[in-house]
């Protein structure tokens, strides 16, 4: 009788350490997911009538706590009508906004010019790109120099704001 008692009393108490280490591991887990919660490997579709109207793929994104950003690095942005493709070391993207604050160095590319700047703002849904820094436009007959630059992808501008140095090749 002693024995199934003592028998009884270890399964008990056995099972009230696991039920607590459980529970323990259950809560680490809730913490790190609230504290450190990133992507890797995340891709963003926008999609306008069915139509696709750009794709970001990022290497790294790490979400606020709040989640309406996401710190991004390793930043791909593809306009598809466009036909432009943006590359940046990192961003802020606004989940809300769906703009994109980009910081270091950005590369724009289409098929006929290539546009080099930092510090910018993409407003995807209007399809502008701006920046105050120092801007390098690299066309196939043409180079451009300035500060500031306001483009528009969708009527096909890009403006060069402040002291422009133009080259013409031939």
């Amino acid at each position: 009788m002693n024995k199934k008692i003592i028998f009884l009393l270890l399964i008990i108490i056995s099972s009230a350490i696991l039920f607590y280490l459980r529970s323990e591991k259950v809560a680490r887990l809730n913490v790190q997911l609230a504290g450190d919660s990133f992507f890797e490997g995340l891709k963003i579709i926008n999609k306008k009538d069915g139509i696709t109207e750009w794709v970001l793929t990022a290497k790294r994104a790490d979400i606020s706590k709040n989640g309406k950003e996401a710190l991004l690095r390793g930043i791909e942005m593809r306009l598809e009508k466009q036909g432009m493709m943006v590359q940046a070391e990192k961003g802020l993207y606004d989940m809300e906004t769906k703009n994109v604050t980009i910081d270091g160095i950005i590369t724009a590319r289409d098929k006929n010019y290539v546009i080099t700047t930092s510090q910018a703002l993409i407003d995807s849904s209007g399809g502008m790109l701006e920046t105050q820094g120092e801007v390098t436009v690299e066309g196939k007959k043409f180079n451009l120099e300035g500060k500031g630059l306001q483009a528009d992808n969708n009527e096909q501008k890009v403006r060069i704001l402040n002291n422009v140095k133009a080259t013409f090749n031939r």
